[in-house]
C-alpha cells in the first residue's frame, strides 16, 4: 500500500530546494567580481556595476598631522623679521649665491615709525637712532653715515629697492639664519659712522683714483687692499703715504697724476678698505692687464679684477 507525501511536506521540499539555489548564486556572483556597496541609507544595495574585488590589498589612508600641513604646502622659504612673516610683502631674490632683500617692508618692521621715501632706484630711511641711504647701481649702500659694501650691486628690480642680506644685517644690528625660512632678528645696536686719520684717507683716495679711476668698485677696492697690504708688511714702509711715495713703485707719483683730486667713488673705496674691506686678499702687486711687467715674471698670479692683474 503506498504512502503519499502530505502537500505541506512537498511544499516544505520546494522552498528548501529553492534556498538553496538562490544561496549558490549568491556565491557565483561574488566569485564572479560583484560586490555590495554602500548606499546613501542604511543596508546594503547590491551594485550592477562589476567591479573587481582585489583581497590581497587593503588600502589604509594615513591620517595627516595639522602641523604637517604646513611642511607639504611650504614650497619656498619665507622672511621673518623681529618674530613677523614678511614674505608676502616683499621680493626677495639671489645674486651670485648672495641672497638680496626688498629693503622698505624690512625697515618698516624693524622701524614702524620711520620716514621711508623710495623713487628712481633711490631709498632714504631715517629712524630715531637710523638713516639709511642707497642707490640702484651702486656697490655700496650708507648707514648712520657708515658705507656698506655690497660687492654685487644694489639692485632695483620693478620698482623695488633690493639689499643684499647680510652686509644690511650687519649695518642694522640684526642676525640673520638662513634655512627653511629667512630668520632677521635685531640683537645689537645700529651701526655709526667711522672716523679716519685724515692723511691716510688723503693718499690713499688719491692713490686709488689715479691708479683705477677707471675701474668698477671692487677694482678700486683691489687696489686699495694692495697698499694697505704694504703697509703691514715688513718689506715696505709702514705709513699710506710713505708707500706711496716709494720710489719707482706707482707710476702716478712719476707723472703727477696722483695730485688729482679724487671722485667721489674712490673716496668711498678708501674708506671701505680703511673699514677692512677687502678684494685681492694678500696681494703686494699689480700691474695693467695689458702690460708685462716685472710682477708677471716674478710673482704669483692670483686674480684678475677690472683691467687689473693682482700678484702675491
Amino acid at each position: 500500500m503506498k504512502k503519499h507525501l502530505s502537500s505541506a511536506a512537498i511544499l516544505s521540499v520546494l522552498i528548501l530546494v529553492l534556498c538553496l539555489h538562490s544561496f549558490a548564486a549568491e556565491d557565483d556572483s561574488f566569485g564572479s567580481g560583484m560586490r555590495p556597496s554602500l548606499s546613501s541609507g542604511s543596508g546594503y544595495l547590491f551594485s550592477s556595476v562589476q567591479d573587481t574585488v582585489y583581497t590581497d590589498y587593503v588600502d589604509v589612508i594615513p591620517s595627516i598631522l595639522s602641523t604637517d600641513i604646513r611642511t607639504y604646502l611650504h614650497t619656498e622659504p619665507d622672511i621673518i623679521v623681529n618674530g613677523t612673516p614678511i614674505g608676502h610683502m616683499t621680493a626677495k631674490a639671489t645674486i651670485n649665491d648672495t641672497a638680496y632683500v626688498a629693503a622698505v617692508p624690512v625697515l618698516q618692521c624693524l622701524y614702524p615709525s620711520a620716514v621711508i621715501g623710495c623713487q628712481d632706484g633711490h631709498l632714504t630711511a631715517a629712524a630715531a637712532d637710523m638713516v639709511l641711504h642707497a642707490n640702484a647701481g651702486d656697490a655700496y649702500f650708507q648707514v648712520n653715515e657708515q658705507y656698506v659694501y655690497a660687492p654685487d650691486l644694489v639692485i632695483e628690480k620693478d620698482g623695488t629697492l633690493l639689499l643684499p642680506v647680510g652686509p644690511l644685517c650687519d649695518a642694522l644690528g640684526c642676525s640673520v639664519l638662513y634655512g627653511q625660512d629667512l630668520i632677521i632678528r635685531q640683537v645689537a645696536p645700529v651701526v655709526t659712522g667711522h672716523t679716519y686719520i685724515e692723511e691716510d684717507l688723503y693718499w690713499l683716495s688719491h692713490a686709488i683714483y689715479s691708479e683705477s679711476g677707471n675701474q668698477p668698485m671692487k677694482g678700486r677696492i683691489a687696489v686699495g687692499t694692495v697698499i694697505l697690504n704694504r703697509v703691514t708688511s715688513p718689506r715696505f714702509p709702514n705709513t699710506i703715504k710713505e708707500v706711496v711715495f716709494a720710489p719707482g713703485q706707482f707710476s702716478p707719483v712719476a707723472n703727477g697724476t696722483i695730485y688729482r683730486d679724487p671722485d667721489k667713488d674712490s673716496i668711498v673705496a678708501a674708506k671701505l678698505c680703511l673699514d677692512g674691506v677687502q678684494e685681492a686678499k694678500d696681494c703686494l702687486y699689480f700691474n695693467v692687464t695689458s702690460m708685462h711687467s716685472w710682477a708677471d715674471r716674478s710673482r704669483t698670479y692670483f686674480c684678475t679684477i677690472g683691467g687689473h692683474n693682482f700678484y702675491l
